[in-house]
């Protein structure tokens, strides 16, 4: 629902893409109260939440629920103010002028609610309430998309955006905290600070690094090209993020798991744990980021519109950094529940140094624009990916499952070949160059299904689907939808 959102939105500022960058801007900042209000507690929720209940010590996980939230309520207020206040100067700041100080300002508010949202979400997390975390992030999606479209309707513009916003975190936030209440409780005494600020701690510096990591190519382009450019090449960044909702969901669901895994069994579940992780997560993100980049015009041009066409090739890059990111999707859960949390600050710290050098670089010495900070951002995340793949078999023997790997790549050349040769036959019965793109955009939907059957045959045809791997589908689809996971099973592995 939040692609479908962010397509509407991009269409409606299409006339000015000089909107959408400061719409990444005001994004930029929603998601900078998170990450710096939150002081990273909610991956310590989750760590010792899952650790207690796996040890029969509710009280305690009720304790830490009790502190985070202390904490997260002095956070908000703390991010209200420095936001609310100040407004007109950072308008001015930031985009040139003091119109978009009332925009600050309800920014200002729903930092309060998208921190407790996210302190809240950890909690379920933490006692592994998955379907209530799915249902809950539902229900923020349908009301901040209802909401955001509505005001479009009339006009709005970026005011119907933080509307929406503020809308689905209140939704958001206040469920999770009654849901976290019922289920644990939210009143007690409090968990002692200092274990879960030295959890914590190297994983906000890393944190924050991070964060600015993924943004330090967007706010360079800001600065030193414009807001336009910034629009155009932030329709590609959230496009290149399409694929990766399946990797965060593993990430979502892994990090409990692996907290309960580590204190009942010890690190040697890990080794399963990182082969199961990296095998779906190739099997799924590899068709997903291929097609996408295959697909790159069509795409953009639905996704955004005509105007933010220059966002191809841009998307093409970044999606060679998606590509390679799959094989590290179970890294940083791992490493936080080995709690080697300094060693992923380090690794932050090599990347924003990294990002920040290429992206420089690319832009105020090569001029390459859009193009030079993908290329930035790409390898960036490839040298960084080598080195946390290489600092995390120092501490444990783990292996990529080879066979998905293979199978995967070999199976989505055969969707791009699907791909190709069905565009090839729609090229003979329309030739000219007007009516390529007409037709290509209006056939998306069929090149999709084309390439989903011809990965998915490849995969049968190669043997790539293993017994576990349609049991596990069984075991995960509910009831009424079992019947999937039998047909699935009689067709892949059939003899």
């Amino acid at each position: 629902m939040g692609l479908v959102y962010f397509v509407i939105l991009a269409h409606a500022l299409s006339d000015r893409p000089e909107e959408m960058g400061v719409f990444a801007l005001l994004s930029f900042i929603l998601a900078l109260a998170q990450v710096l209000g939150t002081f990273a507690l909610p991956s310590a929720a989750i760590r010792y939440i899952a650790q207690h209940l796996a040890e029969n010590e509710s009280q305690k996980a009720k304790a830490v629920v009790v502190r985070v939230l202390q904490v997260g309520f002095l956070a908000s207020a703390v991010a209200f103010l420095l936001l609310f206040i100040p407004a007109e100067p950072l308008s001015v700041l930031m985009f040139g002028k003091a119109d978009y100080a009332l925009l600050l300002r309800i920014i200002a508010i729903c930092t309060i609610f998208t921190i407790l949202n996210v302190e809240v979400g950890s909690f379920l997390q933490g006692i592994q309430r998955m379907r209530d975390v799915a249902i809950i992030g539902l229900a923020h999606s349908i009301v901040s998309t209802s909401v955001g479209i509505y005001f479009l309707y009339y006009g709005w513009r970026l005011y119907a955006v933080v509307l929406g916003w503020l809308a689905g975190w209140l939704i958001a936030s206040i469920a999770g905290l009654f849901l976290t209440a019922r289920y644990l409780g939210v009143f007690g005494k409090p968990y002692p600070i200092k274990p879960l600020w030295n959890f914590s701690r190297p994983l906000y510096i890393s944190g924050g690094i991070g964060y600015f990591v993924s943004w330090i190519d967007q706010l360079l382009l800001a600065a030193l090209v414009g807001q336009r450019e910034l629009g155009i090449y932030y329709v590609a960044i959230r496009a290149s993020t399409v694929p990766s909702l399946f990797s965060n969901s593993i990430i979502t669901a892994l990090f409990p798991q692996l907290s309960e895994l580590y204190t009942q069994q010890g690190s040697n579940s890990f080794k399963d744990a990182f082969r199961v992780s990296t095998r779906y997560s190739v099997l799924i993100g590899f068709p997903l980021i291929i097609g996408l980049a295959t697909l790159a015009y069509p795409v953009i041009t639905l996704f955004a519109g005509w105007q933010y066409i220059e966002a191809t090739e841009p998307l093409l890059i970044i999606s060679i950094a998606a590509l390679i990111g799959t094989l590290g999707v179970a890294i940083g859960p791992i490493l936080m529940t080995l709690e080697r949390t300094t060693l992923v600050s380090v690794l932050s710290l090599v990347s924003v140094f990294l990002s920040f050098l290429l992206s420089y670089f690319a832009l105020a010495y090569l001029g390459l624009g859009m193009i030079g900070t993908a290329w930035a951002r790409t390898l960036a995340s490839i040298i960084c990916l080598v080195l946390s793949l290489y600092a995390l078999k120092r501490i444990l023997p783990l292996t990529f499952d080879k066979n998905a790997l293979l199978d995967a790549s070999a199976a989505s050349l055969g969707m791009i070949a699907a791909i190709l040769v069905l565009d090839a036959f729609r090229q003979v019965l329309t030739p000219f160059p007007h009516q390529f793109f007409v037709f290509k955009l209006h056939l998306l939907p069929v090149y999709i299904i084309v390439g989903a059957f011809a990965y998915f045959f490849s995969l049968v045809a190669s043997r790539a689907i293993k017994k576990h791997d349609i049991e596990l589908i069984h075991e995960y689809l509910p009831k009424k939808m079992k019947w999937i996971a039998d047909w699935l099973g009689r067709l892949a592995l059939a003899k």
